[in-house]
């Protein structure tokens, strides 16, 4: 579901608005959260995943929750731009007026137009 909305330029539009959201007011730039818990300076977070650990330092996880913040507007911001494109360059494209035939004149060379006229 997510790839059909992805690839839809009204849902990649959308997506992007909403990633820029989740950037803007998901992460709080004051609270540094490990599991659920807000850490303070001087903690340490322990991930499990798989088997593996990984201890990151309350430093650590402040500067990887500004990667994700700062990544989640980028990434949304170029989502909802190139969607946008995409809808104006559709909708714009569309309204063009046809350009009428050219007339051949029957084979027979046309005289060009002179200004001022002779």
């Amino acid at each position: 579901m997510i790839g059909r909305l992805f690839a839809n330029r009204y849902g990649g539009t959308v997506l992007g608005v909403i990633l820029v959201l989740i950037g803007i007011f998901g992460f709080d730039s004051n609270k540094v959260m490990c599991g659920g818990q807000t850490m303070k300076p001087g903690d340490s977070c322990v991930e499990i995943s798989k088997g593996n650990s990984t201890t990151r330092s309350y430093e650590e996880e402040k500067s990887r929750d500004h990667l994700y913040r700062y990544g989640s507007i980028g990434v949304g911001t170029l989502m909802f731009v190139i969607g946008a494109a995409l809808i104006i360059k559709r909708h714009a494209g569309g309204s063009l007026p046809a350009q009428p035939a050219a007339a051949t004149g029957g084979g027979k060379p046309q005289p060009e137009a002179q200004y001022p006229p002779s």
